[in-house]
């Protein structure tokens, strides 16, 4: 039997949790939502139990979402 911290980081699971977090980011922009989604691809491009095709794409958009993440909180800032 698997303890729930390993349920949790199953690759599907955290494949499904970044699938929702897209939706919710294409729908409201949030700058949160982005470091969310940065970090699981950061999980999932080093989990040795993600096929190697999702750990290479993880790899590879990693660092577009922190940009982002970056970006949207820098926009969001007012500029006195």
């Amino acid at each position: 039997m698997q303890s729930e911290e390993e349920e949790f980081s199953r690759p599907e699971i955290l494949v499904a949790a970044v699938i929702y977090l897209l939706t919710h980011y294409a729908r409201t922009g949030c700058p949160r939502l982005a470091v969310c989604i940065s970090r699981h691809m950061q999980c999932l491009a080093t989990h040795p139990a993600a096929p190697a095709v999702v750990r290479d794409t993880c790899a590879g958009l990693h660092g577009a979402w922190s940009e982002a993440a970056v970006g949207s909180e820098q926009r969001r800032v007012p500029v006195h």
